[in-house]
Parts: C-alpha cells; structure tokens; sequence
C-alpha cells in the first residue's frame, strides 16, 4: 500500500534551476494575497523536529493560525535563503499532516518545478528525504525532484517533457505538470498520455496505475477522460465531490486548487482496473511563518499538494 505526495511549486522559465526561479513567483503571491483576505484562524501547523528524520511522526496538537498580512510574499520581501526555510518547513510540514491523514508514513514525495538536483536545492534531502533522482528539460518550470526515506525502495522508469515515472512495489505513478500548449486540448492530451503509457509497456513495466499533479486541465474531468481514451483502461478522479478540504485546513474549504481557488488544476487520477484506492487527501499552499513573532501562514506555492494511499 504505497503511499504518495505531490506539490509543485511556482517557478519561472530560467534556464537557472535555484531557488531564486522560485522564490515569491507571480501566482505564488497573488495565492498568499487571496487566501489573506479572510483573516480567521485557518491554518493548522504540525509540531516538527528539525533533529529527526522527516518522515518521524512527531506527536502533539496542531496550532491554529490565520494567514500573513496582504503583500507578505511580495518580491524582494524575502531572501532566497529565507524563502528556502519556508520550503524545508513546507516538507517536514508534508509528512506529518500526510500521517495524520492516512495514517501512516510518505513512501515518496515528489516537488514539480524543482530541480533536486542542484546545489541550492541540495538541503532538501534533510527535510523531505533522500533524493530518488531529479528530472528537467531544460526550464526550472519543467523540473521534478523525488524524496524518499528510503531510496531503494523506487525506480525512475521513464521522464521527458512534463511527466517522470517512477515505479513503487508494482505502482507505477506518474508525476506530471502538462504543458499549457496541450493541457487544454483533448487530442493533444491522449497523444501526451498515450506515448507514456506505451513508453512504459515498452519498457517492460506495464501500463499507468496512477498519475499526480498539475494537469492544467479544462475540466476536473477532462484528465480522466482522456487518460481513458489514451490507454484504453478506465481512469478516475481519486477525490470525489466539489469541496476541496486541505487536511491542514479547519474549517476552510476551497472550489479549486489554483491561486484562486477557482479551478481543479492539481489532482489524481487512478485506474480503475489495476489499482484501488484507500484514502486521498489535499494540502494547502501554505505554510508556517514567523511575523513579528507570532505564528502564521504563508503561501509558497500557487499549487495545492495532493496525498494519496493505494493499493494493487
């Protein structure tokens, strides 16, 4: 029963992949600006442990926090070093509010539009776990990284433009952030997913169980729909309903995963005949910050995080 986590942040096209591609991007703070609106206690924040192991669940309550001012993340406000922090705290953030959910520990969680790899990004191995490998095609926008606690555990089987593979036990789980040329157009979207479902029968590891993360989709049903066409099996939306309800949210619900809260972008999507799932699970762009020393929330990124539990 593999469970997963996924979030991508919000980076921009440069050819340099550090931090400063993703530190207080456009969407990121139009985000933070709309979840500030509302000024009520919203955010739940996990007690953590800087000393231990991300995946260590660490027992305690949460505390209540409403989010930062309007204009908090706005550009220059924080250095790259300060807005990696946020970062390191967003992960360890992951796998506890991900254990509470599903009730046990993240087997593999994946960033999109960051590049483990590089230099600037290296500390993130100690606060969402070892690096399984890093993919890009160029753009900082179009880079994922892989974390896992335990590293041999998961095998990167296939990665190009928008998407890496990596297979999980028998799960084989694709990460993808569709390009916005093809997101929105049904035949472009069945040729993206086809080529990946043959690339990986080709390859000898069978054919999608699962795909996660930003679809840019039209629809919240456009994504399975055409995974369908493209396979040839029957795919479908993991979450249910029309509320989004972070688990690191109380008493907040949102219509959408986006900066606005408005569309269904970021999602999984599951196939029917070679998987099932137990429990999917959201998480919300933000996370803690200090702010003149009291505790609130900030948004990081313009996409919600997903968790899923599943099983083959």
């Amino acid at each position: 029963m593999p469970t997963f986590a996924y979030q991508s942040i919000n980076s921009n096209a440069s050819a340099n992949h550090g931090v400063g591609a993703s530190n207080s991007q456009y969407f990121t703070r139009m985000t933070h600006n709309h979840q500030a609106v509302s000024q009520s206690h919203w955010h739940l924040v996990m007690p953590t442990a800087n000393s231990l192991r991300p995946q260590v669940p660490i027992h305690g309550p949460a505390q209540l926090v409403t989010q930062a001012p309007q204009g908090y993340m706005a550009k220059n406000q924080h250095g790259n070093n300060q807005f990696l922090s946020m970062i390191e705290g967003k992960a360890r953030q992951t796998h506890q509010h991900l254990y509470r959910s599903l009730g046990q520990t993240c087997d593999l969680l994946v960033y999109g539009e960051m590049d483990g790899l590089n230099q600037e990004w290296s500390s993130m191995q100690q606060h969402a776990g070892g690096l399984v490998g890093s993919s890009s095609t160029g753009k900082a926008c179009n880079s994922f990284s892989l974390h896992a606690a335990n590293t041999t555990q998961h095998q990167v089987i296939g990665s190009n433009m928008g998407w890496v593979a990596v297979r999980t036990g028998n799960v084989n789980a694709v990460f993808v952030h569709v390009p916005n040329s093809i997101a929105k157009k049904e035949n472009e979207a069945i040729a993206f997913y086809r080529s990946i479902n043959n690339q990986l029968i080709q390859s000898g590891n069978g054919p999608i169980d699962l795909v996660m993360g930003d679809t840019n989709q039209s629809s919240p049903s456009f994504t399975p729909s055409v995974l369908s066409n493209a396979t040839g099996s029957t795919f479908s939306d993991a979450h249910t309903g029309t509320s989004i309800n972070p688990s690191d949210s109380y008493q907040r619900s949102f219509s959408g995963t986006n900066s606005t809260a408005s569309k269904k972008y970021d999602m999984a999507a599951y196939n029917t005949g070679t998987i099932s799932v137990i429990k999917v699970d959201y998480l919300s762009q933000s996370t803690p910050v200090s702010v003149n020393g009291t505790s609130m929330a900030a948004a990081i990124t313009d996409h919600m995080g997903i968790f899923i539990d599943v099983t083959k």
